[in-house]
């Protein structure tokens, strides 16, 4: 399992990713987006908890590896104005591999991760199953999680 080590270096780059993509959102007047928010959301959630990120998510099912040699899906929601993302929206699909918990990072408009909640597998699990898309709410998600940061 090959990981990606988030050094400042990388941080430097998405911090550069993250300024074309609030210029390009200010340039079509917020009509369109680049799409960076869950790649940018897995990199900063990484960095702040101490995770090693996936070389290859898709291939593995999982965004990343803690100390512990854990498993965790990674989801990130942007808010589009202001800081937090509407409660009411819904999540990107859940993989059907394995993993032993997920992390939801919430970014405020301009991509500053502002809050990151956990949910073991066996409880976000019944909740994913629920839906046919396997995409919960956020609502949803936060209400079987816990806040790891800020504490």
């Amino acid at each position: 399992m090959e990981t990606i080590e988030i050094d400042d270096a990388l941080i430097t780059i998405v911090n550069k990713a993250i300024i074309v993509a609030l210029e390009y959102g200010t340039s079509t007047q917020g009509a369109r987006k680049l799409g960076i928010t869950g790649e940018v959301g897995e990199i900063l959630v990484c960095k702040k908890l101490g995770l090693r990120l996936m070389a290859d998510s898709l291939s593995e099912g999982y965004d990343a590896i803690d100390k512990d040699g854990k498993l965790v899906q990674i989801k990130t929601r942007r808010g589009e104005s202001g800081e937090k993302p509407k409660e009411t929206g819904r999540l990107g699909k859940f993989s059907e591999h394995e993993f032993d918990y997920a992390l939801l990072g919430i970014l405020d408009s301009s991509y500053k991760l502002v809050e990151i909640w956990r949910a073991d597998n066996e409880l976000i699990e019944p909740i994913i199953l629920k839906q046919k898309r396997r995409n919960p709410s956020l609502s949803s998600f936060k209400r079987v999680a816990r806040r790891v940061f800020p504490l």
